[in-house]
């Protein structure tokens, strides 16, 4: 059986490492010399790194995919622990981790980078049937929406960008409003993030609001990661609008 294992750098082992143990890895080996490496495993998923010292993680563009039968319950485990040290799911900066998404090319995944900037992604692909349930009508309009969360996502990190994400959100909100499905609620949410990072608090409570409190969501599992991440844009909204609490 042929098998491939990325080396990935990072600048200190410890601070690496530390972030791996949070989201569930087991460090298996560690070496500080001649040269510092460590590997880390969990569930057939293994990572090896090397530090050097003039490593910039701002500047990275060390990436792998993992693909994995299970990426939502990763999913689940990697933002648990990520919540449980530090109150909060960390989106922007280093680390972060992104949602778990439905994208246009076949697959759900998610992606997080790490404290060193290696960005690793992790998916599946994605087989399941068409809900019966859903009207064509609505159908289609999932299928747009996730072309805007492709575009949306491919350049929210990207500073020239940044300006032009809300205003193609508030189109597709706009235009897909009356045909609720899961793409939709993720593109509110989105748009939600953006409106905390802008200042537009009260379109940020809004949009949230609309999201929490759409009749779909009531009770329903399959919108329980759109829930969990409204949760969190929630508490950034709580902690803008009462900075010294």
């Amino acid at each position: 059986m042929n098998r491939t294992i990325p080396i990935l750098p990072c600048k200190d082992l410890d601070t690496l490492l530390d972030f791996y143990r949070q989201i569930g890895f087991e460090v298996t080996y560690r070496q500080k010399a001649p040269n510092p490496y460590a590997i880390v495993e969990k569930e057939g998923i293994r990572l090896d790194f090397y530090a050097i010292s003039h490593h910039d993680p701002k500047t990275s563009y060390h990436t792998c995919y993992v693909l994995a039968d299970e990426a939502d319950r990763l999913y689940e485990q990697f933002t648990t622990g990520l919540r449980n040290k530090k109150g909060k799911l960390p989106t922007r900066g280093l680390p972060r981790i992104s949602e778990i998404r439905d994208k246009a090319y076949g697959v759900r995944e998610f992606m997080f980078s790490d404290p060193a900037g290696n960005c690793i992604r992790v998916g599946r692909k994605l087989d399941a049937p068409e809900d019966p349930t859903i009207s064509a009508e609505t159908a289609a309009a999932g299928k747009r929406l996730a072309l805007v969360l492709d575009y949306a996502y491919r350049f929210e990190d990207d500073e020239g960008e940044f300006e032009k994400v809300p205003a193609l959100l508030d189109k597709a909100i706009d235009r897909d409003r009356h045909l609720p499905c899961d793409n939709l609620f993720k593109v509110m949410s989105l748009r939600a993030d953006y409106a905390i990072q802008l200042g537009e608090l009260d379109v940020a409570e809004r949009l949230l609001l609309e999201v929490r409190t759409h009749p779909l969501n009531a009770g329903q599992t399959r919108f329980h990661t759109v829930l969990q991440r409204v949760a969190d844009l929630e508490a950034a909204l709580r902690e803008k609008k009462n900075p010294d609490k």
